[in-house]
C-alpha cells in the first residue's frame, strides 16, 4: 500500500483511459474512449485516511481539477470533494514522480445503450470529412520529412476504392509483415463510411490489440489523416454471439472478434450476427479457408468483404476466397526500407547434444554487440515445445547468461500478461518462447533471433521474419541464427538455411514464387464466366477446384467452346459451365448415373460427379483437355474442334526434356520378344536400369520419372497412348500454366523424344545354346522382384527362415562362350545351395531355351508373389540376372545387348598399390569360426585405413554387406563415406587374374546396374 512518503514524492498522475461510454456482460464489451490515458501534473495529499498505509487519495491537476483515488475501498463517499472523476485500483506506487495506480479504472461510467447510439451515430457522421491521402515524405536537402501513409498503404487505399466501385466481391489485399495493414484498415473504416464493420482477427492476443488501435484510430491521428473525428463506439466479442447481445452490438460502429468465438454460435445465430455488418475485414486471412471461416464467410454475401494478409497462401494448397486485388511484393518493401537488412548468422554443428549452445552462444554474441552499439535490440530464442524452451531456459540462457535476464514465454505462463508487459518496458533482454506470442504481437526490439526449431512452413516463416526485419526507431538490423546441418528443414525452405544464404535476396524470392501462383489464380478466376445456355447451377468455388495434373493433348486449327455440350447423353447432366475467352479455357462438371461392375443389375447404381477443364493454347495449335472419366477427352476435343489429332506415340516423350538429375520410378516396355512381350520397370530408382541396361528393340509403353525442371522438383508421366501426367494436383490457373509449358516441349521437333532413353540396350534372343563370350562381373536377383517398393522375399530351409537381406547369389563357375554356368544361393552363414543354368539349342528347347537345375546343398524354397515355390522352380519362372563385363547382361535366354560401346578403359590415377607384406593373400575375411585371422587381407587393409584421416571404420563383412570394409571421414565441409570391397587371391600365389578382378568389380556394384567409382562425398 501506498505511503505517506510514496505520495509526498509524487509531482505527476498518471490518469487511466476515460470511457464516455462502457457496456460490458462478460461476453461482449462495447467502448467508446472519451480521453485517453495520459500524465498530468499534479499534487497528491490523504483522504481521511489513517496509519501508516493510506487508502484514499485526493490529487488536484494544474487546472483544478480534483481526483478521488479510491485504493482497495468499496463505494467510498467522495462527494465532498465534489470530484472530476474517482479512480479505483489495487495499490500505488511512485515512479520517476508518477503516481501509477496499478488497475486504475474510472468507477462511474456511462453504460446506457442509448448514450451508447448517440456516441455511435455522432462518429459516424464525423467520417463524413473522409481521410486525407497524405503520403510519406523522407527528409531531403532543405525540406523537412513529413508524416504520412507509406506507399503500399497509399496504394492498397486506391486499389481498395477501385474495387469497390465496381464489385462488392470479396478481395483480398497483400501487404508483407510491417508495412502497416492494421493503418490501413483503420483508414478504409473512416473513408468508406460503414455501417457497422465486423474485423476479424486469428487469435486473442490479437482480438484486444486490434481493438485498442480501432478505439482511437491507431496512428491515424499522429499522421494527419483523420482530422475531427470523434472516437467510434468499439466492441470486443469475446463468447459466442447471442441475440442478448445483439442491441449492445448495435450500439457499436466497429466489432472485432475470432473465428473461434463465432463458431460456437450455431447456424442461426451466425446468420443473423453476420446481417448486422456492412463490412467485414478479415485480418491476417491466410487463416480464412478454415471449414469455419468458409461456412461464416458465406453468410456474409451481402457485405462487402476484404481479406489482409502478407501470406495469401495455406500450406495445404487451399486458395483464398477473393480476388488479389493489390499485391505490394517484398522486394520493394526491402528497397523502400520498411524492412531492415537480414544477416543470417550459420551455426555449423552436427552433434545435437550441443547445437543448441552453439546457437545461443552466437546469438547472444550478437546481441551484446547490438547492445554496446546502442541499439535497443532484444533476443528471442523459438522452440518447438514447450519442453524444448524450458530445456533451452533452464541449462543454456539462464545458466549462461544471467546477467541479460532471460524469461520464459508460452501459452500456460503465470501472469502472461505482465511478463509480456516487462518484456515490452525492456526489463528482458532475452526471451525464449514457442510461438512468438501468436499472430500480431508488434515488438520492433525484436532483432536477434535464436532459431532452435525452424519453422516447417513457407508462410509462418514469411511471418516471422517479417515481425523481425520491420523497421522501427533505433533499431538496427536484424540477425537470424541457426544451424545449418539440423536436418528435416521442408524443401521450400532449403535454400534459407544453406551455407552463405543470403536472405536478403532469398526471402523476396520465396514471397513472390509463393504469392504469384495465387495472383494468377485470381485472375483466371476473375475471367471465367458463366455461360448462360446452361440453366442448371451447381455451386462448386473454382477457387477450391484442383485437379490433377494431367492432359491428352490435340493438335487443332480451330476452337469453339460452345460445342462441348455435343461430347454428352441426355442423362449426362452439365452443371456450372464457365469460360474464359482470354484464356481460352473452358471449365465444366457432368454428373450421371455409372454401373457398378460387380453386378447386371440396375437397381443400384454409382452417382458420379466428374470434373471436365479444356484449355486452348492458340500459339501452339493445341487443344489440352483434362478430364476425370476416362476415356473422354477423344470425344470431347472433337466436340470442340473440327479435326483434332491426337498428341501420341514418340511425340510424348518429348515431355521429359530439360529434366535434370531424372530419376525414373517405372518404365514399360513393348516387344516382339516371345518370352518378354511386356516388361515393366519399378521401384525407387529404375534411372540405372534403362541407362546402359535395358532394351532397344522394345518400345516405350510408359514412363514415369521425377527430376528437376529450373531448380524445382517435378515429376512427369508420359503413355505412348497419348497421356501425359503428373503425381502433384494443382489450382486451375497451376494447371493451365502446366499445360502450357508442356506445349512449348511438345512443338520443338529439336527435341529428341528418345534422348533420355538412348543408353538403352538391344535385345538378343541366344537360340543357339551358347553363353556370350564375356566374362561375368556378378549375379543379381531377378529384376521382377525390385518392381515394388515394398517386395518381400524369403528364403526357407526347414523350420529356418532368411530375410532378403539375410541372402546373397555368388557366381560360382562362368566359362565364357560355354553353354552353362553354376551359381550359389547363401541364407545366412549355413545354408549354401548351387545351381546350374544351361542354354539350350533352338533345336532341343521345349518352350524356355534355358534349364535350371539343382546341383548340391540342401533343398530351399523361396516365399515371393505371395507364393511359396522350390527354388529351382523359382528361378526357371525368374531366371537369376547375369552382368557381364561389356555392360550387357544376360537373363535366361534373353542378353540384352548395350547400344554404345562402354569405355574400355580405367582411369589409372585411381589405381593405388599396396605393400602387402605376410598377408595371406589367399584369406579374405578378417573373422573365421570366431577367431581373428591376423595376416587375412581385411584385416592388413584395415591396419591401412587406421593410418588414414578416417574417424570411423566398420568391419561389414556379412551376408547381403553393402561391402566388406565401410570407412568414414568427417571433413570440414563435407563427410566421406567410402566402400571397400576386399577379394582373395583364387590361385595359390598372387597372380593377373583377370576373373579376380571382375568378381572384385562385380561385388562392387552389388544391386548396381553399373560399375562406377565406390568412393562417394555426401554434403552434410
Amino acid at each position: 500500500m501506498v505511503t505517506e512518503a510514496d505520495f509526498a514524492a509524487a509531482t505527476r498522475l498518471r490518469l487511466p483511459t476515460r470511457y464516455a461510454f462502457q457496456n460490458r456482460d462478460g461476453v461482449f464489451d462495447a467502448s467508446c474512449i472519451g480521453r485517453a490515458s495520459a500524465v498530468y501534473p499534479a499534487t497528491v495529499v490523504a483522504h481521511r485516511s489513517r496509519g501508516p498505509n493510506f487508502k484514499r487519495l485526493k490529487a488536484t491537476t494544474e487546472d483544478g481539477a480534483v481526483y478521488a483515488i479510491d485504493l482497495m475501498v468499496n463505494g467510498f463517499d467522495f462527494t465532498d470533494l465534489d470530484p472530476a472523476g474517482v479512480l479505483r485500483g489495487t495499490d500505488g506506487e511512485v515512479i520517476d514522480g508518477i503516481l501509477e495506480v496499478s488497475d486504475a479504472r474510472f468507477r462511474e461510467v456511462e453504460d446506457s445503450l442509448a448514450e451508447g447510439n448517440r456516441l455511435r451515430a455522432e462518429a459516424h457522421a464525423s467520417w463524413r470529412g473522409g481521410i486525407n491521402y497524405v503520403s510519406e515524405l523522407v527528409a531531403v536537402e532543405g525540406h523537412a520529412a513529413r508524416p504520412g501513409l507509406r506507399a503500399p498503404q497509399i496504394g492498397a487505399l486506391h486499389a481498395i476504392a477501385a474495387h469497390w466501385s465496381l464489385s462488392k466481391d470479396p478481395a483480398i489485399i497483400v501487404m508483407p509483415t510491417g508495412t502497416g495493414k492494421t493503418e490501413v484498415m483503420l483508414a478504409i473504416t473512416v473513408e468508406s463510411r460503414g455501417d457497422r464493420i465486423l474485423v476479424i482477427v486469428p487469435t486473442d492476443a490479437l482480438r484486444q490489440q486490434t481493438a485498442d488501435k480501432f478505439r482511437e484510430y491507431g496512428l491515424l491521428r499522429k499522421l494527419g489523416i483523420v482530422t475531427d473525428v470523434l472516437n467510434p463506439v468499439v466492441g470486443v466479442l469475446t463468447g459466442k454471439p447471442t441475440a442478448a447481445q445483439f442491441d449492445a452490438l448495435r450500439s457499436c460502429n466497429i466489432v472485432v472478434t475470432t473465428m473461434a468465438s463465432i463458431s460456437r454460435g450455431d447456424e442461426n445465430e451466425q446468420k443473423a450476427f453476420a446481417a448486422l455488418f456492412s463490412e467485414v475485414f478479415f485480418d491476417e486471412a491466410h487463416h480464412a479457408q478454415a471449414t469455419t471461416w468458409n461456412r461464416f464467410s458465406s453468410y456474409c454475401a451481402h457485405a462487402r468483404m476484404l481479406l489482409f494478409t502478407a501470406t495469401p497462401f495455406r500450406e495445404d494448397g487451399k486458395a483464398l476466397n477473393g480476388k488479389i486485388i493489390y499485391n505490394y511484393p517484398l522486394q520493394l518493401a526491402q528497397e523502400n526500407e520498411f524492412f531492415k537488412p537480414i544477416q543470417f548468422l550459420q551455426v555449423f554443428e552436427p552433434d545435437s547434444s550441443v547445437a543448441d549452445l552453439r546457437i545461443a552462444e552466437k546469438a547472444v554474441e550478437r546481441l551484446r554487440a547490438d547492445l554496446a552499439s546502442g541499439l535497443d535490440h532484444m533476443l528471442l530464442a523459438r522452440a518447438n515445445t514447450i519442453g524444448q524452451a524450458k530445456d533451452l531456459f533452464d541449462n543454456i540462457y539462464s545458466a549462461e547468461f544471467p546477467d541479460l535476464n532471460p524469461v520464459l514465454v508460452h501459452s500456460y505462463t503465470k501472469g502472461r500478461e505482465q511478463v509480456l508487459r516487462n518484456i515490452r518496458s525492456g526489463e528482458h533482454r532475452i526471451v525464449i518462447c514457442v510461438d512468438m506470442f501468436g499472430e500480431g504481437f508488434d515488438l520492433p526490439q525484436l532483432k536477434v533471433a535464436a532459431l532452435h526449431s525452424v519453422h516447417k512452413s513457407l508462410g509462418i516463416t514469411l511471418q516471422f521474419i517479417g515481425r523481425f526485419a520491420r523497421a522501427a526507431d533505433n533499431v538496427g538490423d536484424a540477425s537470424f541464427v541457426a544451424n545449418t546441418a539440423e536436418d528435416g528443414v521442408p524443401e521450400a525452405l532449403e535454400s534459407l538455411y544453406q551455407e552463405d544464404a543470403d536472405w536478403n535476396n532469398l526471402l523476396s524470392d520465396l514471397s513472390y514464387d509463393a504469392i504469384d501462383p495465387q495472383a494468377r489464380l485470381s485472375e483466371l478466376v476473375e475471367n471465367l464466366q458463366p455461360l448462360e445456355e446452361v440453366a442448371t447451377e451447381l455451386e462448386i468455388s473454382t477457387l477450391t477446384m484442383n485437379p490433377k495434373l494431367s492432359t491428352e493433348v490435340f493438335r487443332v486449327t480451330d476452337f469453339d467452346h460452345t460445342g462441348y455440350a455435343n461430347a454428352f447423353r441426355p442423362s449426362q447432366v452439365i452443371y456450372q459451365p464457365i469460360f474464359s475467352q482470354q484464356d481460352k479455357m473452358l471449365v465444366f462438371i457432368v454428373n450421371q448415373e455409372d454401373k457398378v461392375d460387380w453386378t447386371d443389375s440396375r437397381d443400384i447404381v454409382i452417382d458420379t460427379w466428374d470434373l471436365f477443364i479444356a484449355f486452348y493454347d492458340e500459339e501452339e495449335g493445341l487443344l489440352f483437355i483434362n478430364s476425370s472419366r476416362k476415356y473422354f477427352a477423344w470425344k470431347l476435343a472433337r466436340s470442340l474442334s473440327t479435326d483434332p489429332q491426337p498428341v501420341r506415340d514418340e511425340e510424348v516423350f518429348r515431355a521429359f526434356s530439360n529434366l535434370r538429375r531424372m530419376t525414373l520410378h517405372s518404365v514399360g516396355l513393348t516387344g516382339l520378344s516371345r518370352n518378354v512381350r511386356y516388361q515393366m520397370f519399378a521401384g525407387l530408382d529404375v534411372g540405372d536400369a534403362i541407362d546402359p541396361v535395358l532394351q532397344q528393340d522394345k518400345m516405350k509403353s510408359n514412363v514415369m520419372g521425377v527430376g528437376y525442371e529450373d531448380g524445382k522438383r517435378v515429376s512427369i508421366g508420359c503413355s505412348r497412348k497419348g497421356k501425359i501426367w503428373s503425381l502433384q494436383t494443382d489450382s486451375l490457373a497451376g494447371w493451365r500454366d502446366w499445360c502450357r509449358d508442356l506445349g512449348v516441349k511438345l512443338s520443338n521437333e529439336n527435341i529428341e523424344p528418345n534422348d533420355f532413353l538412348k543408353h538403352t540396350l538391344v535385345p538378343e534372343l541366344r537360340k543357339g545354346g551358347v553363353l556370350p563370350d564375356e566374362h561375368a562381373m556378378m549375379i543379381d536377383w531377378p529384376d521382377q522382384l525390385f518392381e515394388s517398393a515394398s517386395f518381400k522375399i524369403t528364403v526357407v530351409h526347414g523350420e529356418n527362415k532368411y530375410s532378403f537381406h539375410e541372402c546373397q547369389l555368388d557366381l560360382v563357375e562362368w566359362t565364357p562362350a560355354g553353354n552353362e554356368f553354376t551359381f550359389k544361393l547363401k541364407a545366412g552363414s549355413e545354408v549354401e545351395t548351387v545351381f546350374k543354368m544351361t542354354l539350350v539349342p533352338e533345336g532341343e528347347a521345349q518352350g524356355l531355351f534355358y534349364s535350371i537345375v539343382w546341383v548340391e546343398g540342401p533343398d530351399v524354397s523361396i516365399e515371393a508373389f505371395n507364393k511359396t515355390d522350390l527354388a529351382v522352380d523359382f528361378f526357371t519362372t525368374n531366371p537369376p540376372l547375369v552382368r557381364l563385363a561389356d555392360g550387357s547382361q544376360l537373363s535366361g535366354e534373353i542378353l540384352l545387348k548395350p547400344r554404345e560401346e562402354l569405355a574400355e578403359v580405367y582411369d589409372q590415377e585411381l589405381i593405388a598399390p599396396l605393400a602387402w607384406g605376410d598377408t595371406l593373400q589367399n584369406q579374405e575375411s578378417r573373422w573365421k569360426d570366431g577367431a581373428l585371422r591376423p595376416r587375412s587381407i581385411q584385416q592388413k587393409f584395415i591396419e591401412h585405413l587406421e593410418r588414414g584421416p578416417s574417424a570411423f571404420i566398420i568391419d561389414d563383412d556379412d551376408a547381403g554387406e553393402s561391402a566388406d570394409i565401410v570407412a568414414i571421414e568427417d571433413r570440414e565441409q563435407t563427410i566421406t563415406v567410402t566402400l571397400w570391397h576386399c577379394k582373395y587371391s583364387s590361385g595359390a600365389a598372387p597372380g593377373n587374374r583377370v576373373k579376380d578382378l571382375y568378381e572384385v568389380c562385380g561385388q562392387a556394384c552389388w544391386r548396381r546396374p553399373e560399375t562406377e567409382p565406390v568412393l562417394q562425398v555426401v554434403p552434410k
